[in-house]
C-alpha cells in the first residue's frame, strides 16, 4: 500500500469521535455562560446586605448549631435605591450621629420591605418610669423626621417595657407607661414641620408581653425596654389593620 494511503488512514483514525450534535450544544452551552457573566457583571451588588448574609457565618464551625437565626420581615434588609436622594442623606447622617455619639449599640436600623425600622433603648428615649423624650431620642427624632416625604405613607410607633411591675400613680401598670411613651414620640413627630396628618400615625403599648429576649437577666431586661418606630412605604387602613381590627357583633 502506498505511504500517502497510510498516511490517510491514520489521520482518520484520529478524528474526533463524538456526534456531530455534541458541537452545536456546546456552542450553545458556550453562548448561555457568556450571557449569564454578561448579566451578573451588568447587574448592582446589594453589598450591605451580602454582608449580613456573611457575618452569619463567621464565626461558626457549621450551618446545625444550637443558635437558629429567623429573621423577621422588619429585619430583612433591601437596597438603599428604595430611598430618594435627600432621604438617602438622612439616612447617612442619621447611622454618622449614632456612631459620633456612640448610640450604634442602642439604635438599630433597618431598611426593611415594609420601610425604614427602628429599635430604641428606652435609657436612649427616657428616665426609668417616666414618658417625657430626653436628649438624644430629640435629635434621633428630627433627623427621622427630614426624611419623611411623599414616601412614606404612615408611621407606627411601638412601646415596649420589660416585666417588673411598676405601680405609681401615673403609671398604674406597664401598659400605660408603654403607650404613655408610644404617644410621646408620635406627639413629638407630629411638631415637626415635615408631619404627616395625624391620621397616618399610630401609638401602640405592648407593656412587657411582646420581650425580644427572656427577663430573667438583667441584660434581657434591658433589651425588653424599648421603642419601635416603623416609618412605612405603604398606607395603614384601619379596616385591615391588625392593631385597629375590631370584632363585629352578629345583630338580632
Amino acid at each position: 500500500m502506498p505511504e500517502e494511503a497510510l498516511n490517510l488512514e491514520e489521520e482518520d483514525d484520529e478524528e474526533p469521535s463524538a456526534p456531530a450534535w455534541m458541537t452545536t450544544f456546546s456552542d450553545m452551552a458556550t453562548l448561555l455562560l457568556t450571557f449569564f457573566v454578561m448579566i451578573v457583571a451588568m447587574s448592582e451588588v446589594e453589598v450591605k446586605k451580602f454582608q449580613e448574609a456573611l457575618s452569619f457565618f463567621q464565626g461558626r464551625t457549621g450551618l446545625l448549631q444550637s443558635e437558629m437565626v429567623i429573621p423577621s420581615i422588619k429585619n430583612q434588609v433591601v437596597t438603599q435605591q428604595q430611598l430618594s436622594q435627600e432621604q438617602a442623606q438622612k439616612y447617612e447622617e442619621l447611622l454618622k450621629y449614632l456612631e459620633e455619639n456612640n448610640l450604634a449599640g442602642k439604635v438599630q436600623v433597618n431598611l426593611t420591605d415594609r420601610g425604614l425600622h427602628l429599635i430604641i433603648t428606652d435609657s436612649v428615649m427616657f428616665r426609668s418610669g417616666e414618658a417625657e423624650l430626653i436628649e438624644p431620642s430629640r435629635t434621633i427624632l428630627r433627623i427621622l423626621a427630614g426624611m419623611i416625604d411623599s414616601r412614606i405613607q404612615s408611621v407606627v410607633v411601638e412601646g415596649h417595657t420589660d416585666n417588673v411591675p411598676i405601680s405609681t400613680t401615673r403609671y398604674p401598670s406597664n401598659w400605660e407607661l408603654s403607650a404613655a411613651r408610644a404617644a410621646a414620640v408620635v406627639r413629638f413627630l407630629l411638631e415637626q414641620t415635615r408631619a404627616l396628618s395625624p391620621e397616618r400615625y399610630l401609638a401602640v403599648g405592648y407593656g412587657e408581653f411582646h420581650p425580644r429576649a427572656p427577663n430573667d437577666t438583667p441584660e434581657g431586661r434591658a433589651r425588653n425596654r424599648r421603642v419601635e418606630i416603623l416609618f412605612n412605604w405603604e398606607p395603614w387602613q384601619n379596616e385591615t389593620n391588625p392593631y385597629l381590627k375590631r370584632q363585629t357583633l352578629p345583630t338580632r
